[in-house]
């Protein structure tokens, strides 16, 4: 990580320019430890890309399995995405790290905001997904460090629980939380998905793949109970 300070201590003003992995950027806790700061030279592979934004993966990863080697990247822009990049290509980008939510009761998505002065690296990189049920799978039993101390997922209800303010450092092979936050952004495969709900106003749904599950009822679907959430 290479890091360029510039400091107006007179004005009372701080800016960060800052050279750093996907991986730094998402840091191991759900909050990125570089929020609202300004970053250069992020590079990454393209792994999708969407109306608003694409995803990079990172091409020198840590070795923390809670760290999500990949990243959302928002632009408002168009034409940056549009005939300047395509999946499998690896760019570099100018940026600034947000924590985004539309609802004050949802956790923060962390992101690469208004990329600018786009190069590109190389292209045509194979992109493969990573299996869920193979290659990782989510924990049973346990949703987050602060429900079980709190008394079980339902002892802390609609939020209550800050779990974005605490910001704890992730423990993806104990709660499912933590877990599904060391993929954030990454591109992954579920063989053999079984549909849990109708789909939502965004075309949502909810499943489950060819994994271990608690909770199953007697219509195929997950009910939550206290000690299977």
């Amino acid at each position: 990580m290479n890091l360029s300070l510039f400091s107006l201590g007179f004005l009372g003003l701080f800016s960060l320019s800052a050279s750093l992995t996907i991986s730094e950027i998402n840091g191991p806790a759900h909050r990125s430890p570089y929020e609202n700061k300004d970053v250069v030279d992020v590079t990454g592979l393209v792994t999708a890309i969407g109306p608003s934004g694409f995803f990079l993966r990172d091409t020198t990863p840590d070795r923390l399995i809670q760290t999500s080697g990949s990243i959302y990247v928002f632009t408002s822009s168009s034409t940056t995405i549009r005939g300047n990049i395509t999946v499998g290509d690896i760019i570099t980008i100018d940026g600034r790290i947000l924590e985004y939510r539309s609802s004050s009761a949802y956790l923060f998505l962390t992101e690469i905001s208004a990329p600018k002065n786009l190069r590109k690296v190389s292209r045509g990189n194979k992109v493969e997904p990573v299996v869920l049920g193979k290659e990782r799978s989510p924990p049973a039993n346990r949703y987050s460090a602060i429900d079980e101390k709190a008394g079980g997922v339902f002892a802390v209800p609609n939020n209550q629980s800050l779990y974005s303010v605490v910001n704890a450092t992730g423990e993806q092979d104990k709660y499912g939380l933590d877990f599904w936050e060391s993929l954030s952004g990454e591109l992954v495969k579920i063989p053999g998905p079984v549909a849990l709900s109708k789909p939502s106003s965004s075309g949502d749904v909810w499943v489950h793949g060819e994994w271990r599950v608690t909770g199953k009822n007697s219509r195929g679907g997950l009910t939550i109970v206290p000690g299977m959430s």
